[in-house]
């Protein structure tokens, strides 16, 4: 009878652990946010700005470097000689975070900064975190990006949430031998071996390039989850291209009316 005890609880054993397999609970590929603030920036940038190529690169990546998880888009915004130029997202962003003056501009989360202000992001890490995040997978499946995304609300919160998917390209060619439109004023300084490479530039945005996205909930409840998928189509130039997420809430009365919430990068 002991035997037959043991044999049972064994086989009860075994039983729980094939039921745990098959709900999928230790997926390594299932989606799962945390609300750990990942942190955004935007850099306003061109390849005639000798500024942007030197201490605007710089400022960039040692975000990036502050920030491994969060969003850096680099928009360019001179359509007559910068062939990364993309009107549609650069206006986009302008409407809300305007540039009001020279390039580089940075905006990091919400905030306009100086090129002076370097602890900036580590600034906005430290805030804590926050209310929502974002996890996200996704792969090229022949001249698309697909992409999954799963947003989860660790606490109630009030308003209407958007989200929005971008296509961002790192390692773009931008030294003296790239081809007209690429070449970076100012690489020289910050790449001295003359091998300046763009990196975290904005090629695409789901809801047909819509910066803002869409919206996804309102007033959502603690532990509210949304899952959303997109399809963003590819461009055949573009090579090492690779999609991010970030979350904002509306604020019709401010300043800037899409508060940055947080994010998700997972190059």
């Amino acid at each position: 009878m002991k035997n037959l005890s043991l044999i049972l609880v064994a086989f009860m054993l075994v039983f729980a652990a094939c039921k745990k397999d098959k709900t999928g609970e230790e997926d390594p590929d299932a989606l799962a946010p945390t609300a750990a603030q990942k942190g955004f920036s935007i850099e306003y940038t061109s390849t005639t700005c000798g500024i942007c190529g030197n201490q605007g690169f710089t400022l960039s990546h040692q975000f990036a470097k502050d920030a491994p998880q969060g969003v850096m888009i680099t928009l360019h915004v001179n359509s007559n000689s910068d062939k990364m130029a993309n009107n549609t997202l650069s206006y986009g962003f302008n409407d809300d975070r305007p540039v009001q003056g020279g390039i580089p501009k940075f905006y990091v989360g919400d905030k306009k900064i100086s090129l002076s202000e370097t602890n900036a992001m580590k600034d906005l890490i430290a805030q804590g975190d926050a209310v929502a995040g974002i996890d996200i997978k996704y792969e090229k499946d022949g001249s698309n990006m697909k992409v999954e995304t799963l947003t989860k609300f660790f606490k109630a919160a009030t308003g209407d949430y958007y989200l929005s998917v971008y296509i961002l390209e790192d390692g773009i060619d931008g030294s003296s031998k790239a081809p007209q439109g690429y070449v970076q004023a100012g690489g020289k300084y910050s790449h001295p071996n003359d091998d300046y490479k763009h990196d975290f530039v904005i090629r695409a945005s789901s809801m047909n390039n819509n910066v803002m996205g869409e919206k996804i909930v309102s007033n959502p409840a603690q532990d509210a989850e949304i899952s959303k998928s997109y399809t963003i189509p590819l461009d055949a130039s573009w090579k090492d291209v690779y999609a991010v997420a970030v979350l904002w809430k509306y604020d019709a009365s401010g300043n800037i009316k899409y508060k940055y919430v947080n994010s998700i990068n997972k190059r």
